[in-house]
């Protein structure tokens, strides 16, 4: 079987490619920049370098040629405004379908990988959000994959696909939780008006797990899933479990609500006068607002058997190992 991977040296994507040579596939790796090959060093891996945004490129490119599965995780995540994300997330997604069409490539499955934040957060802790529910994307990133699943959804007659929206997703290579692992690292726990807020959470092998079988079930042709560990965590507890891991004593600072939107407004300024993406964002700011960022996996665990088997805190005592290995800690 020949696999396509977009955005296959990120944290998600290197970890679905390991797993795909370990079952025997040909892989294809697609990424938009040249010097990202530093997680995949294996010479059963073609690499193709361009920009998915641009067309013809693409069009003229043999990576799609006699593909069996197309796993489109690559996107935007670290821009400030609507339009930025849509050339990240939705003019990509809307190529790689147009392309696979006009070569009537006979797909076993296209796989769009989608973000929770394209459904919203849920209402309360006890109704975690469903498949079911009516989305009310998050931002402008939700309002980017949101649509991109729409795109996707417009090409249903002619290319089989599935839909998943992951959870916050940790594990090795990861560089949003190696934030955390640094603050403990040297004692502090900051939290930006948001620690006893829930969120739900998946191991990336959890993760990459649940892809492989939903793709392969005939069941989920057609339909969306979310992908998550059955538990809700609150980050206050998230990083007291990093510090139980780095064995760190740790002081907690919890910032106030309009300091953290005036930080944010404050970051929008700077990235507008540099031009330079600034990690504290408005966009960010409101993401991290809603008191309950979790979902359930029911439909995922009926449709195709799926089931988490790593727990936080073991996930995070890996994590932890391989940041220490790698130097990234």
């Amino acid at each position: 079987m020949i696999a396509v991977v977009t955005g296959a040296n990120g944290f998600i994507g290197s970890h679905l490619v390991e797993e795909l040579l370990t079952q025997g596939f040909r892989v294809r790796c697609l990424d938009n920049r040249k010097s990202v090959h530093s997680f995949i060093a294996d010479a059963r891996v073609e690499y193709y370098t361009m920009d998915c945004s641009q067309l013809d490129a693409l069009s003229d490119a043999p990576i799609l040629e006699n593909v069996d599965y197309v796993f489109h995780l690559a996107g935007g995540t670290k821009h400030t405004n609507l339009e930025e994300f849509r050339r990240s997330n939705v003019l990509p997604t809307k190529n790689l379908l147009q392309c696979l069409k006009k070569k009537r490539i006979q797909l076993k499955r296209f796989l769009y990988m989608s973000s929770q934040a394209a459904a919203g957060p849920a209402h309360s802790f006890d109704q975690p959000i469903t498949e079911t529910r009516i989305p009310k994307p998050s931002g402008d990133y939700g309002k980017s994959k949101f649509e991109a699943e729409h795109i996707v959804q417009d090409f249903s007659t002619v290319i089989p696909y599935t839909i998943l929206r992951p959870s916050s997703v940790f594990g090795p290579r990861d560089v949003d939780f190696l934030n955390i692992f640094r603050q403990v690292k040297i004692h502090l726990s900051v939290f930006p008006g948001y620690s006893n807020n829930y969120i739900s959470i998946i191991y990336v092998t959890d993760l990459v797990k649940g892809i492989l079988q939903a793709v392969r079930s005939p069941v989920a042709v057609g339909k969306i899933y979310f992908l998550s560990n059955d538990d809700p965590v609150r980050w206050k507890d998230i990083h007291r479990m990093i510090a139980n891991v780095q064995d760190k004593r740790v002081i907690e600072f919890h910032l106030s609500q309009k300091l953290v939107s005036a930080m944010g407004r404050f970051g929008d300024i700077y990235s507008k006068l540099t031009r330079k993406y600034s990690i504290i964002n408005s966009q960010k700011i409101a993401l991290s607002k809603p008191k309950y960022w979790i979902c359930s996996s029911e439909r995922a665990k009926q449709d195709f058997g799926f089931s988490t088997r790593v727990s936080l805190l073991d996930g995070l005592r890996m994590t932890h190992h391989w940041y220490r290995e790698n130097g990234w800690l």
